[in-house]
């Protein structure tokens, strides 16, 4: 349990429009009063935080552009982007990316050139895995690759095609996590269900990295909820981004996900109790009337009516990934939409929770 203490974390640049460069060695990270949450102008996608080995957070992305941000590391187009900020227990936050943790691109099974999407990385066993979606060669269907490191910011080496689904059926949006000493991962899997609908498995990991499919095992679909419809074309139902983490207090693992349009006030997180097993033995609980509402959104008009909002009420906010401290605080870091540039930014602050249910301050 947290105790109530909260992460000691870097007051939000974005509101003061301050950068700059600390002792602790860690460019574009601004030391300030610690505050609840943390923000930056890097606009950073599908946002995924681990604790690297040196002390230090690295915060991972989708794929941005040449010239897109500010850069005190990387330079060009950047495959997948990362933000290094924060030492031991205070987490920070940067404004600059100080790299690309995949700059050979999605590897050779991938189109070439093409984008890397919501990369999710974890520590197991002294090594890196980095999961990541890429479009599969000469097909536009969305399947996810694994690539390796011994460190969390040098160059990670493809390992080739993890999961693909037949029938062109999409896979995306991967997220690792270890329990009792095992490796598994989350992720979109639109082969468990049909049609317009989507879905969301988990799936335990074997030592190379690769999947044991026979442990897979469905974790949500798009007709368990009904707030995620994409209003566009009417015809699409969203469930993605999700990542599992265990609670101390009840030993339940819960899991947390996105639905509706990534591009409007209407994206938002929900949270699932997927009970006692990190591989539920049946589909995960949607929380505090989840088949209706979100758990946690843009609380304006043009959100969805969330059971909570979050730290800023900003619009859009999704891909909330867990993590924890080196002091073992649960922390959470999502993006949110700025419907002014059209872009995604990330943003941490500490999941806590009370008599009335999980909430981010």
């Amino acid at each position: 349990m947290t105790r109530g203490r909260k992460c000691l974390l870097v007051a939000a640049a974005l509101a003061v429009g301050i950068t700059g460069t600390v002792a602790v060695g860690v460019p574009g990270w601004t030391p300030a009063a610690s505050a609840a949450t943390a923000s930056s102008t890097f606009p950073l996608a599908d946002p995924d935080t681990l604790l690297a080995k040196d002390g230090s957070y690295v915060t991972y992305g989708t794929t941005v552009g040449a010239g897109v941000g500010s850069r005190c590391g990387g330079t060009g187009k950047l495959y997948v982007p990362y933000l290094n900020h924060g030492s031991g227990d205070t987490v920070g936050m940067s404004n600059c990316a100080a790299g690309d943790a995949l700059p050979s691109g999605p590897g050779s099974w991938a189109e070439p050139g093409g984008a890397v999407w919501a990369p999710g990385v974890a520590l197991f066993n002294g090594n890196f895995y980095m999961y990541y979606a890429a479009t599969k060669k000469g097909t536009g269907q969305k399947c996810i690759g694994l690539a390796t490191s011994g460190g969390a910011k040098s160059p990670f080496t493809n390992k080739g095609e993890w999961a693909c689904p037949g029938g062109g059926r999409w896979a995306l949006d991967p997220n690792p996590f270890v329990a009792g000493g095992k490796l598994y991962v989350a992720y979109r899997d639109d082969a468990i269900t049909s049609g317009a609908e989507t879905g969301i498995s988990i799936v335990r990991v074997a030592a190379t990295g690769f999947a044991d499919w026979a442990t897979r095992r469905d974790a949500l679909k798009s007709t368990d909820i009904g707030w995620d419809s994409i209003r566009i074309s009417g015809t699409t139902h969203v469930v993605e981004n999700p990542s599992v983490f265990r609670a101390s207090g009840d030993g339940h693992y819960y899991l947390t996900y996105s639905g509706n349009n990534w591009d409007s006030p209407r994206y938002s997180t929900g949270l699932a109790d997927c009970g006692t097993s990190p591989i539920p033995p049946s589909r995960c609980k949607p929380l505090k009337d989840g088949v209706n509402q979100p758990y946690f959104g843009y609380t304006g008009s043009a959100g969805l009516s969330p059971f909570r909002g979050l730290p800023g009420n900003n619009q859009g906010p999704g891909a909330m990934d867990v993590f924890f401290t080196a002091g073992n605080r649960r922390c959470v870091v999502w993006a949110w939409w700025d419907p002014g540039t059209g872009r995604r930014y990330p943003r941490i602050g500490q999941l806590k929770r009370d008599s009335g249910g999980f909430y981010v301050q």
